[in-house]
């Protein structure tokens, strides 16, 4: 365990900005800006693509429960002495205490978790989850073949090489009385020379 400083306290995400501690939500902006769903403050939110929103962890395909959540204003940089990185529940209660969280809420990914609201808000029921750098890896999506896309492309390829097949086999049938001519002229040709040449 030693003593950490920097950006420790992870982003709190809540589904009404008023869940936010005092001092993090719209209140944390100037006169004329609003907290946009990047974290920072602007007068064109409008202008800021999803993507950016940390409360969906940077998954390609966030679950159902993330969507509609939105962060609250970073936390500033603390400093943690005795500081346990596996010890999750230090880390939480430390931010709580200094940046006044009261309430509790459980970490992003916990959707069934004990939600326990400030009783200093107007909002009656929502959701808040600690977010940024508590969040879980994001899945590695792969093709697993099965797509509509690829099994319309192994039908095509599947139906040339099947059309291929049958005109390579029709071709050759219908050469065979050709080649059995052929032969044929091939064979008196050679008869007919031999002939001559022992006159």
């Amino acid at each position: 365990m030693r003593t950490r400083t920097g950006n420790l306290c992870p982003q709190m995400c809540v589904s009404d900005v008023q869940l936010c501690p005092e001092g993090y939500g719209d209140d944390s902006c100037p006169s004329g800006q609003s907290l946009c769903i990047d974290g920072t403050c602007s007068d064109a939110c409008g202008d800021i693509p999803a993507r950016n929103n940390p409360c969906g962890c940077k998954f390609q395909y966030p679950p159902e429960d993330a969507k509609g959540l939105v962060p609250c204003a970073t936390f500033p940089d603390v400093t943690i002495e005795h500081y346990n990185a596996d010890d999750l529940s230090q880390l939480t209660d430390f931010c709580s205490d200094k940046f006044n969280v009261s309430g509790s809420a459980p970490f992003w990914g916990d959707w069934s978790g004990d939600q326990e609201l400030p009783d200093d808000t107007e909002v009656s029921s929502g959701r808040r989850f600690w977010a940024g750098s508590q969040c879980p890896k994001a899945p590695k999506y792969g093709y697993t073949y099965k797509e509509p896309l690829w099994i319309g492309a192994f039908s095509c390829v599947g139906a040339e090489v099947l059309i291929l097949l049958i005109w390579v086999v029709y071709k050759y049938l219908r050469e065979i009385p050709i080649r059995r001519m052929r032969h044929g002229e091939s064979s008196g040709f050679t008869t007919g020379t031999a002939s001559a040449a022992a006159a």
